[in-house]
């Protein structure tokens, strides 16, 4: 979808002050150096106790409203995405974001697609911001911590790695920094039975065991209908065609493009999915800085997207590309154009 007049004002981030090193998890046995070699994440930040994915969003949102310049009452949607536990169950942590950051009486939700949920909350709010004339700016954040004995960081999937955090992003019909050219999303249900490959449970956490994301990946790669080959076809083709669709919508090649920020996933899938297949340049991502964050739940891309304003002078004119992916499958992305060097970065 190409838009008119819909702009990023604002983003923001928060990581937690805790460092966890992968030498350290190698060392006391919740990692391992073959692991770490292959999908090369060097550390991870970790949450203090009582911080949660909905208060380190928190703190990102007032970040992104502060610098977005909008007053409270102009927000009319809050979207919250996160992967993991909450901090509570039963309860409404998009609620909780909107009271902590602009509060009022606009409509808050929570969007979950897995890791792609931010960038599904972006495509969602283009849409709401820019049908509805009372609204002029909406708040979307992604927030998540990561503990045991619900997810094992080190061990839950033998790719990726999980690190704690959240960001922000204002999104407005009003102004803003960068430009929204254009979004796409596409989805392959056919593939959803990767993220499940196990049966039902009556309750959340049945017997407290850990989430295995790669015994349910296993499940799945050894049931007898599955053929691994056509699955991979089938992301490898979606990849591709949804970063092709919106750089046709935008109408930009991607050498035009000087940011491609995509999730910190495995250096093995990057390398691949990312470099080799779509044939971006490496250097045009933060992935190498991200490998010092691990995958911080859905937030990766507007995280990269802040690193980028505060370390590498985006000038007026210059291209990004923010990139998600989840199970589901999900795929979303976004071509922004930068007007101008926000003020915060300089």
């Amino acid at each position: 979808m190409r838009w008119d007049d819909l702009y990023v004002a604002g983003v923001g981030s928060y990581l937690p002050a805790r460092v966890e090193t992968a030498a350290e998890a190698i060392a006391d046995g919740r990692y391992t150096a073959e692991r770490q070699s292959t999908n090369g994440y060097r550390s991870v930040h970790v949450a203090a106790p009582g911080e949660t994915g909905p208060t380190m969003a928190a703190i990102a949102g007032r970040q992104a409203v502060a610098r977005s310049g909008h007053a409270h009452e102009e927000f009319g949607l809050v979207l919250h995405s996160y992967i993991g536990h909450q901090g509570l169950d039963l309860w409404t942590p998009a609620s909780y974001v909107q009271r902590e950051t602009v509060g009022g009486t606009a409509a808050a939700f929570e969007i979950k697609q897995g890791c792609n949920g931010f960038m599904a909350a972006l495509e969602v709010a283009a849409s709401y911001v820019t049908s509805r004339p009372d609204v002029t700016a909406a708040l979307l954040t992604g927030g998540d911590a990561f503990r045991m004995p619900y997810i094992d960081r080190w061990g839950s999937d033998e790719q990726t790695v999980e690190g704690d955090g959240a960001g922000a992003l204002v999104l407005s019909t009003r102004a803003g920094f960068a430009r929204v050219r254009a979004t796409y999303s596409i989805g392959d249900s056919s593939l959803e039975p990767m993220g499940r490959g196990e049966d039902w449970s009556d309750t959340p956490f049945p017997n407290g065991e850990t989430i295995g994301v790669a015994a349910r990946k296993k499940t799945y790669l050894l049931a007898e209908d599955m053929d691994l080959e056509a699955a991979i076809d089938k992301i490898s083709a979606n990849v591709q065609f949804s970063l092709q669709q919106v750089l046709k919508e935008a109408e930009v090649e991607l050498s035009d493009i000087r940011f491609f920020l995509h999730q910190n996933i495995a250096e093995s899938i990057a390398s691949y999915a990312i470099y080799g297949l779509l044939g971006v340049d490496r250097s045009t991502s933060t992935y190498d800085w991200g490998q010092g964050l691990g995958m911080v739940g859905t937030a990766d891309p507007v995280i990269g997207l802040d690193h980028v304003i505060a370390t590498r002078s985006p000038k007026p004119g210059d291209l990004a590309v923010l990139h998600g992916a989840g199970a589901g499958y999900v795929w979303t992305v976004a071509v922004l154009e930068f007007l101008e060097t926000p003020d915060w970065g300089v």
